[in-house]
């Protein structure tokens, strides 16, 4: 199965893959739409002081809702997303059955089902699970959120971060080894 791949030496930090993704997942598929309209945030900046996603938006600062992203030490930088794992853990540790295989090995979830336990967080040993809060199955618990995950994009022949990346850090292709 072709997966997302990252070339550490490649990645200069310019969060653009970031940014494509969230602008691909938003209703408008428009940069400036996305952000002036929707409301949709592509700058940690303003949250950077708040870990947990739920408090960022009720502070009126949310975190953006992207399904990739950029880690950097000192001037490495990386970019990270699901990796789809053959046997993941993610889909193990879901106690709902909310995260399940698709028949060509992408990892989804059903968004209805995933009441927010974040079972999945925890057990996802490339920490590549986020919560969404502005999505909510618990009426009960305010911005408790659902699983957040990267999906390949399915709509595309190339994944959003894949297709904007102006140095080939990513890749998507078929390898034998996982």
């Amino acid at each position: 199965m072709k997966r997302v791949y990252p070339r550490e030496e490649r990645c200069i930090n310019c969060h653009l893959c970031e940014v494509a993704c969230i602008v691909e997942h938003s209703e408008t598929k428009l940069p400036s739409a996305a952000y002036h309209v929707e409301g949709l945030r592509f700058n940690r900046e303003d949250s950077r002081t708040i870990c947990d996603p739920a408090e960022a938006r009720a502070a009126g600062v949310p975190k953006p809702l992207n399904r990739t992203l950029v880690q950097t030490a000192g001037y490495l930088s990386l970019s990270t997303n699901c990796r789809h794992c053959e046997e993941p853990d993610c889909v193990l540790a879901c106690k709902n059955g909310s995260l399940y295989v698709a028949e060509d090995g992408r990892v989804l979830v059903q968004e209805d089902k995933c009441v927010g336990c974040w079972m999945c967080v925890m057990a996802c040993r490339y920490g590549a699970i986020s919560r969404n809060p502005a999505r909510s199955n618990v009426p009960a618990v305010a911005f408790n959120g659902i699983n957040h995950h990267c999906d390949l994009c399915p709509e595309r022949e190339l994944p959003a971060c894949v297709w904007v990346c102006p140095t080939n850090a990513l890749v998507f292709e078929d390898r034998d080894d996982q």
